[in-house]
This record gives structure tokens, sequence and C-alpha cells, in this order.
């Protein structure tokens, strides 16, 4: 008698080891983990305003950006953008810009930022209706060696200013960076990434 009772306090006890599984505890609610916050954002812009006239449309199409941090012997970080960014350039004149990436990076000091770029096509004003050139890039990326710092708490708006010019009197156009219209101290007015067309 004995011994079926321990037996069956025994399975009561599972029962209700049982039922208490089935409803796993919820963990209390607390702050959105850092990692998750954004503390960095990258705008393009294009400032110069003389070449980027001649085009009715210069879609850039944009495929990862990265940052350098100081300090660090593998202080690279890339960010692959999917799906791609592709930008229309001739609306980013001026002060307006529009941004390509936003995330969280580790607070600290940085010196350089680059973007890749895959493809980079335009339709010249003074060209047939459809007609399209593609617009060179050194080494299929640009890079900005400028100084500037990603805090806990704020959130840092690098403005990237890409320019098109033309190499001589060629009829041939290349992108590059202007290193003086870019980084964290420029003003800007923020528009939505305009619509690729040609």
């Amino acid at each position: 008698m004995k011994r079926c009772l321990a037996t069956m306090t025994a399975l009561a006890l599972l029962v209700l080891i049982a039922a208490g599984c089935g409803e796993p505890v919820s963990p209390t609610a607390g702050p959105r983990p850092t990692s998750d916050e954004v503390n960095f954002r990258l705008l393009v812009s294009d400032l110069e305003v003389p070449t980027i006239e001649r085009f009715a449309s210069l879609n850039v199409t944009i495929t990862s950006i990265g940052v350098h941090k100081v300090g660090e012997a593998e202080g690279w970080t890339e960010e692959v953008l999917e799906p791609a960014q592709i930008v229309d350039l001739r609306p980013l004149t001026g002060t307006n810009a529009t941004a390509v990436w936003d995330g969280y990076l580790t607070p600290g000091q940085y010196n350089k930022v680059f973007i890749h770029v895959s493809v980079a096509e335009g339709a010249l004003l003074d060209t047939g209706e459809g007609e399209t050139i593609t617009v060179k890039l050194p080494s299929g990326k640009l890079q900005i060696s400028k100084p500037f710092e990603v805090t806990e708490s704020g959130v840092t708006n690098f403005v990237y200013d890409i320019s098109v010019v033309e190499a001589g009197k060629s009829g041939q156009y290349i992108l590059k960076p202007q290193i003086g219209e870019s980084g964290p101290d420029q003003d800007f007015d923020e528009v939505p990434v305009p619509k690729a067309r040609l």
C-alpha cells in the first residue's frame, strides 16, 4: 500500500512538472539590444552641378559599403546591400542627399569609407532617346579617407559626395568622390532614393 501511494505521488509530481513545462515563462521586456540600434547612416549626394547637368539620368548601382576603424589590424567592416541600391544621381545635386545604408557600428574613431559600385550608366541630354553610356569607375569602388567618430548614443550622418567628371574632352566620363564635400559635418536635405530611369 505504501509503495502504491509513493508511486501515485511520484506520478502526480511528474504531471505537475510536465504541465509547467508547457507554459514557458515570458522574459521580462527590456530595452532593445544595442546591436539593433542605428548609430550610423551613409547618404549619397552629388554637389558638383556643371557636369551632372549634361545628364538626363545617371544610375549608380551600389552593392556594398565599408568603413575602417582606427587602431585595429582588421578594422574593416563591410555591409552588403541586399538588394543592391540603384540610385539616380541626377536629382541629388546641391544639398540633396539620400540614405543608402543605416545600422549599428562599434563606437569609436573611423578614418575611411568606401562604396562598391557594380555599374554606372547614364543618358546624356544631347544624345538620342534611349541611348546610354557607361560611366567608368576606377577599381570598381570609391574610397574616401576622412576621420569621423561613431558614438553609442547619437547618430552619425555621413554624406558621401559622388561627382561625375569628363576625362579631358574625350567624351568619356568617370565617377570620383569629393572629399571636401563629404563627411559627417555636411549640411543636407534628405530625399527618398531617386528611382532609376533612363
